[in-house]
């Protein structure tokens, strides 16, 4: 059953949506903050993050951008948003915060859900809009872009060149989407060599984007896979070990001075905020300030103690099973404390 989290800050649309995708046959989960769905995303690792364009606090494609930021939900996951702004300036925003598809209100359900399934399905869906990537076109992978383009995603072709992503399950995935789609699927083909020759192809293009970097190494090719083993018998064997040993070695060099290029990014733009001059605080008069009985704010702090400590014991590991409302508890635990925190001292009473 594929897992959709619905984000809405609109408790009956939601509700509504919601329910009629779980009639659907989809696993839904409710979310009615930006921050509660991205929390949320990141823990279950969804096919779909469904969310609704209008919020009071944030934005969606704000929200979305830092989801994509991430390698593994960036390869495991797509965002649909539902929106009734479909401007070419709002498309391509969308497209390049990583948004797989944008589609205006007022919804069509029954085109909601024949697309929710083509993604859940990973099949193609046209992006919200053609943008640059780094000098690509097409959506294809431009070999050219320099190791130090800060445009390039490395983190997310980590996740693409990685033993642990492009494996034998993947390839049965693959295979099995050919099926589905009517594609003739030779049964022979052993998904373990066929992942190991896919690495491969992308370690080459990255080596060859990279400028042999370490030195005019090459990695292993495919002539070191044994002549007498078939792409039908798939057994591994060493020369697979050296394969994919080349793809991590090439892979860590790139990502390495990419990171280095980061984080002197990162220094200038701190060394630029540290250096600002706090702006200046305006000082109220006693006429433009409403007193708050000392009573009230006395009883107002007990409260507050008593329902944040309630809220820090709900949120122990084990205490509450569903993920959703787990979200909710921490949210509140935190919003508690800052409030704890803004309250004036309670005086001791002597």
């Amino acid at each position: 059953m594929a897992k959709v989290i619905v984000a809405d800050e609109n408790e009956g649309r939601r509700g509504l949506l919601a329910n009629t995708l779980e009639r659907e046959g989809f696993e839904i989960t409710r979310a009615g903050t930006l921050r509660q769905a991205e929390g949320t995303a990141l823990a279950i690792m969804p096919e779909v993050v469904l969310i609704d364009s209008e919020w009071k606090n944030g934005d969606a494609i704000d929200a979305s951008q830092r989801l994509m930021s991430d390698p593994e939900f960036a390869f495991k996951c797509r965002i649909v948003i539902l929106s009734r702004n479909t401007s070419q300036e709002y498309l391509v925003g969308a497209a390049q915060a990583g948004v797989a598809e944008v589609m205006g209100k007022p919804i069509d359900m029954s085109a909601l859900v024949d697309q929710l399934h083509r993604h859940t399905r990973k099949q193609f869906v046209p992006p919200p809009a053609e943008v640059n990537t780094g000098g690509g076109t097409g959506g294809t992978f431009d070999v050219s872009m320099a190791m130090g383009d800060s445009k390039w995603a490395l983190p997310m072709l980590k996740g693409l060149v990685g033993p642990e992503k492009i494996d034998s399950g993947f390839i049965n995935e693959i295979l099995g989407q050919m099926g589905e789609e009517g594609l003739e699927v030779n049964d022979e083909l052993d998904p373990s060599t066929m992942s190991a020759m896919l690495r491969l192809a992308l370690n080459k293009l990255v080596g060859e984007a990279d400028g042999q970097a370490d030195g005019g190494q090459k990695g292993p090719s495919f002539s070191d896979i044994k002549r007498s083993e078939s792409l039908g018998k798939g057994k591994a064997n060493a020369p697979l070990a050296a394969m994919n040993q080349g793809f991590k070695s090439s892979m860590e060099d790139i990502l390495e001075a990419q990171a280095q290029g980061l984080a002197q990014e990162v220094e200038d733009a701190m060394d630029g905020i540290l250096d600002e001059s706090p702006e200046l605080i305006t000082i109220h008069q006693e006429s433009t300030m409403t007193p708050i009985d000392p009573e009230v704010l006395k009883l107002t702090r007990l409260t507050t103690e008593f329902v944040s400590d309630l809220m820090w014991n709900l949120g122990r590991p084990g205490a509450v099973s569903d993920i959703t409302l787990m979200t909710q508890v921490e949210d509140a635990a935190q919003m508690l404390q800052d409030v704890l925190e803004s309250l004036p001292a309670a005086e001791e009473e002597e």
